[in-house]
């Protein structure tokens, strides 16, 4: 027993051994001109809220003659400082989004601490699962481009929420799910359940007294003024509290000259919208049933051709995931599971699952946080050998993917 504990220790150390070097190529890899975000902290220095000159990405409005980041404004707040000193060239956006990533190792290592009862191979198992696991790495990996930029730095405030949420810290809480927010805007859902985890378990949820009103206003006052500062920004760039930008994307004017692999993005946008039911079925493929899959061809279709950059689904990639069901049905573990199952819902309809992807949908990490407490609730030191098989097995099925995905699709 004692020689095949070691053994796997060896195999999962040498596994993130793996993933740290790919991200090391990956920090010299990166190139300027690459990361939107720089364009939008070197408009903010501009004194304007229009870029500058042509977008890094095909992911720009075009309203009223003029070009806009759609996206919302927390990471380029984060990048301002370095764009400040080294102008709009900047090109480390990928050693800030490993600040991000490990920092989110730090945090899940000190939640699990708490929810495991400082069972310490739980809490390194919880850990290598977060990191190398999911989604995150990959993210991480692609952090020199804005949607991964934003996403890494989304995970890491939402589990700051949940982490300062389960130590009964209100503001630090309320803090950290607005910064989430004005990373990813589907955190905002999050309030109820970071509620139901800043409650004693005597604590009746529906009781509606001085002291809960106190820990409900003190919960929502971030949210509510990064709302505000949101709604305030919208306004001052398209003239509306509500617009995004997302209704100006993909503009003829913004064709490139030669198709490329994401140009039905566009023709769903132009002709479908935003969020449509059309795109359920693919979106619901991809999250539930696909799993990694690379095209042969060649006269004996031996030749690696080419990966499918759609992802694959985060339950076949990560099946461990699934043991957060085995959660105590507490109202935290309800509040929790509706929390994952309407941001889910609502990205089903979305109009796009988060390509370009050579890993799991990086979309659950929107919700993945609120999962993994609740899969914390649920692990067992007894499991700790079944544990660590499916970990090893996700984490080298992730690295395959990366590779390939990096081989055949110039990731």
């Amino acid at each position: 027993m004692h020689s095949r504990r070691i053994a796997i220790s060896v195999i999962l150390g040498g596994l993130a051994l793996a993933f740290l070097a790919v991200l090391a190529l990956a920090v010299l890899r990166e190139a300027p001109g690459t990361n939107t975000y720089a364009q939008l902290a070197a408009s903010w220095l501009e004194g304007r809220l229009d870029s500058a000159g042509p977008c890094f990405d095909n992911d720009c409005a075009l309203f009223e003659g003029r070009t806009y980041i759609i996206f919302p404004p927390m990471p380029a707040v984060i990048t301002l400082p370095f764009v400040a000193l080294f102008g709009i060239d900047f090109q480390f956006f990928v050693p800030l989004s490993l600040v991000a990533f490990a920092l989110t190792g730090l945090i899940w290592w000190r939640i699990g601490e708490r929810e495991t009862g400082n069972e310490r191979d739980l809490t390194a198992l919880a850990t290598l699962l977060v990191l190398f696991a999911t989604p995150l790495a990959f993210v991480t990996l692609r952090g020199d481009h804005v949607w991964f930029f934003a996403q890494s730095w989304g995970m890491l405030f939402s589990s700051a929420a949940i982490y300062f949420a389960l130590k009964r810290q209100v503001l630090a809480a309320s803090l950290f799910i607005g910064m989430a927010f004005l990373c990813r805007q589907m955190t905002i859902l999050y309030l109820p359940f970071l509620y139901v985890l800043l409650l004693d378990r005597e604590t009746p949820l529906f009781r509606i007294d001085l002291a809960a009103l106190k820990r409900g206003f003190s919960l929502a006052a971030v949210p509510i003024l990064a709302v505000l500062i949101y709604f305030a920004y919208n306004y001052a760039r398209f003239g509306s509290i509500g617009e995004t930008g997302y209704s100006y994307i993909f503009p003829p004017e913004f064709d490139p000259a030669v198709a490329t692999a994401g140009d039905f993005l566009q023709y769903r946008v132009r002709e479908l919208g935003i969020f449509a039911p059309d795109y359920f079925l693919f979106n619901f493929i991809y999250m539930f049933i696909a799993g990694p899959h690379v095209e042969f061809a060649g006269r004996y279709m031996t030749e690696l051709a080419a990966f499918d950059i759609n992802g694959a689904s985060v339950f076949l990639v990560t099946p461990v995931l699934l043991l957060a069901l085995l959660a105590p049905w507490s109202r935290a573990f309800w509040f929790g599971l509706g929390t994952c199952a309407l941001i889910l819902g609502l990205t089903l309809f979305y109009h796009s699952n988060g390509f370009s992807q050579y890993s799991a949908q990086r979309y659950a990490l929107d919700w993945l946080p609120v999962l993994l407490v609740l899969l914390l609730r649920g692990m067992k030191r007894e499991q700790v050998p079944i544990l660590s098989i499916l970990i090893a097995y996700s984490m080298m099925v992730t690295l395959a993917m990366i590779a390939f995905g990096g081989i055949l699709g110039n990731a």
